[in-house]
């Protein structure tokens, strides 16, 4: 892409309308002799002049837009650069000025901008390194391997798409190139725990554990506090069938850093999956006197009391975990929906409204409107709280194979004690997806208070074999993003 690259905004198109006047060669030479020096108030002030004699000339506007951009001004850079547009809608500088504003900025618009440059200039390099980048944030890896493939020359001088590029290929089997991929990326960045971290993933994955554990040597060491190496090279011994380094390690990682749940958490499994029931229960008890708001480790307890057959402290344990987080999730099915809802409440509730009274008969706009609510936790019987209930039965009315909308409505039904709803709704999504653990967990809430409690320990067994399969599937998934967030946060250094 030709971003600042004034030589490439200087001829005018041959597709422009004939009946523009274009401005001469030497005022654009002006601003451009501007823009190369920085002096952007100087590129403002001459494209302004300018314009008010050729103002069809795309590439002045494109110019301004240059220059707006220099000067830290994205919005009337934007402007200008779409202004360019309405006149030459495949003028490619003005193209890749909005296309880079919007990619900075995480534009919705991005992506789209990029296609349309990809149309004039399949091979570019930088436009498909920023789809790539950019579909690879919304979860579009089949679509953003092949963009980065075509860009691999500027993919292996930079980490952050490298190690974007080498999730996409583990996401989708491709294990083998995953490796070969982050193996350069550690090679641009030797120092980067990230990099080093994401190749050690990638090698258990692969099942090459030795180079695996090769790799994490650096952060493993006796005196290591990185919490997030010491759990995976748990895993890494664990799956050697070596638990005693295992324990040792997810023991280091919990002192550490004691305010952390995933260390316990990952005991717990080990410890479940040893039989050794009672140590895991030991050390989530730890766990909950620094955390006693943790819900996830009451739930972990819970499970670990279950397979013990105290099925009454696993009942306290799981009511505990419900009154601390009533939207506690656990295979991610509702992952991201109401992100937008926690950060803007208002401006959410007030959109998903507007939808439901355009699209009254759109389930899933309901079950929106009901989320949104409830992520605000209206008091029983306000006016709040009869929305959210209304719009989750409509949900459900619409659509009974939604689950996300029957759990919703479950869980408001086991919180206002209307206790065989609630039985109702979970039965119902369990018919429709068996392996719906939130559906499964509050049917146990609900069964505890009736007199089919004798059916909680069969229940129970379901839930922890469901638990165990989703950390078998995801765990890795999970831990490639959260390593590569960290890569992000630190900013692109190469």
């Amino acid at each position: 892409m030709c971003i600042f690259g004034v030589l490439c905004v200087l001829e005018m198109p041959a597709f422009a309308a004939q009946s523009v006047t274009p401005a001469p060669p030497t005022t654009l030479i002006k601003i451009e002799n501007s823009l190369r020096t920085n002096d952007y108030k100087s590129a403002l002030e001459l494209s302004h002049a300018a314009l008010a004699t050729y103002p069809n000339d795309c590439r002045l506007w494109t110019l301004r837009g240059m220059a707006y951009a220099g000067a830290h001004r994205p919005k009337l850079a934007d402007a200008a650069y779409r202004h360019a547009l309405e006149l030459v809608p495949n003028y490619l500088p003005a193209l890749e000025g909005a296309a880079q504003l919007e990619y900075e900025s995480g534009g919705k618009n991005a992506e789209d901008l990029l296609q349309r440059i990809l149309v004039l200039r399949p091979a570019d390099p930088t436009a498909n390194v920023m789809l790539g980048m950019t579909q690879y944030k919304r979860g579009a890896c089949k679509e953003a391997v092949p963009h980065f493939e075509q860009a691999k020359s500027l993919v292996d001088e930079r980490l952050l798409p490298l190690s974007e590029y080498g999730i996409c290929l583990s996401k989708l089997g491709r294990g083998d190139d995953a490796v070969r991929a982050f193996r350069s990326a550690t090679a641009l960045a030797p120092q980067d725990r990230g990099a080093r971290y994401n190749l050690a993933l990638a090698l258990l994955d692969a099942k090459r554990y030795d180079e695996a554990l090769q790799t994490l040597a650096p952060d493993i060491q006796p005196d290591s506090t990185n919490e997030n190496a010491l759990t995976l090279a748990a895993d890494i011994y664990e799956a050697q069938n070596d638990t005693p380094h295992a324990v040792a390690l997810l023991r280091q990682a919990i002192v550490a850093d004691p305010l952390q749940s995933g260390p316990y958490l990952d005991f717990a499994t080990l410890s479940s999956n040893h039989r050794s029931y009672q140590v895991g229960i030991d050390m989530l008890n730890a766990g909950l006197t620094r955390m006693p708001k943790a819900a996830q480790l009451y739930l972990a307890r819970g499970v670990l009391y279950a397979q013990l057959g105290n099925y009454d402290k696993a009942m306290d344990d799981f009511g505990a975990a419900n009154r601390i987080d009533p939207q506690l999730t656990f295979a991610g099915t509702a992952e991201g929906i109401t992100e937008s809802q926690r950060h803007d409440f208002a401006g959410s509730l007030a959109k998903f409204r507007e939808q439901v009274r355009l699209h009254p008969d759109n389930a899933f706009n309901q079950y929106l409107l009901a989320e949104t609510l409830a992520q605000h936790g209206p008091d029983q019987g306000s006016a709040e709280y009869n929305e959210e209930l209304r719009a989750a039965k409509n949900a459900v009315r619409l659509d009974p194979k939604l689950t996300l909308a029957r759990g919703l409505l479950a869980e408001l039904y086991l919180q206002s004690g209307k206790t065989n709803l609630a039985i109702e709704q979970c039965e119902a999504a369990l018919k429709a997806d068996p392996n719906d653990q939130e559906a499964l967990y509050r049917l146990i809430l609900s069964l505890r208070k009736t007199d089919r409690r004798g059916e909680i320990p069969s229940l129970t067994r379901r839930l922890l074999a469901l638990r165990n399969a989703q950390k078998e599937r995801e765990v890795h998934t999970v831990r490639y993003k959260l390593v590569d967030s960290a890569l992000e946060a630190a900013g692109d250094r190469h």
